[in-house]
């Protein structure tokens, strides 16, 4: 047990000691004094009241002070184990466009460029702990692979599959691929995020899109 951890989880309900003070207090009065005090003069009933100070006629008092002390700190939900604060949450949204393009296999870079993209594709999602990620592929036209998901696993495993052949026109259209991008992120209903290009060239200046 451990008290540096000892807490209430509702502790407006020991505010309840004062009311049931007040309570005790009006019962021990009553107890006290009876009826007595409706037919006797108040300047004797201390003399006629003395028999009532013995700790049997204390015993009912006690006894009620302790279950309702007992009632009260059972409702203020005493704890010694806290739970866990949650973290701060990253929800951004990231959009990855893979150029898939013809130019994509030159080996370069060892042992190509495409391959080496995937690479790092893969470690990007490895280090991302949170927010939605989606993957989309582009040459001359693109596709999305994933849609915004939290499952990178899902992400990291189709990135095998793909290469230059399976894009059904030859080309390197980054306007559409970043057009595409902006789509999933309205499609998911998010009003901002970020869209990661990962190409060999790219002529944005002509073929930049309005997002």
């Amino acid at each position: 047990m451990n008290w540096e951890n000892f807490h209430f989880i509702r502790p407006l309900w020991l505010l309840a000691f004062i009311p049931a003070l007040f309570l005790l207090l009006a019962y021990k009065r009553q107890r006290q004094t009876g009826q007595w005090e409706n037919v006797c003069d108040a300047a004797l009933l201390p003399y006629l009241i003395q028999y009532q100070t013995s700790k049997s006629n204390r015993l009912p008092l006690i006894s009620a002070l302790l279950a309702l002390s007992c009632s009260i700190f059972a409702l203020a939900g005493p704890t010694w184990q806290r739970l866990p604060s949650p973290a701060f949450r990253n929800d951004s949204a990231l959009v990855i466009a893979l150029n898939l393009a013809e130019s994509m296999n030159a080996s370069d870079i060892k042992p190509s460029r495409l391959i080496r993209a995937r690479y790092k594709i893969s470690d990007i999602l490895r280090q991302r702990k949170d927010g939605q990620t989606a993957l989309l592929v582009y040459a001359g036209d693109a596709f999305t692979v994933t849609p915004l998901t939290n499952d990178t696993a899902t992400i990291d495993s189709q990135l095998s599959a793909l290469t230059s052949e399976i894009m059904p026109s030859s080309g390197s259209n980054a306007g559409l691929a970043l057009e595409k991008a902006a789509a999933l992120l309205k499609q998911a209903g998010l009003q901002k995020g970020h869209i990661l290009l990962i190409t060999d060239t790219a002529d944005l200046e002509h073929s930049l899109p309005t997002l």
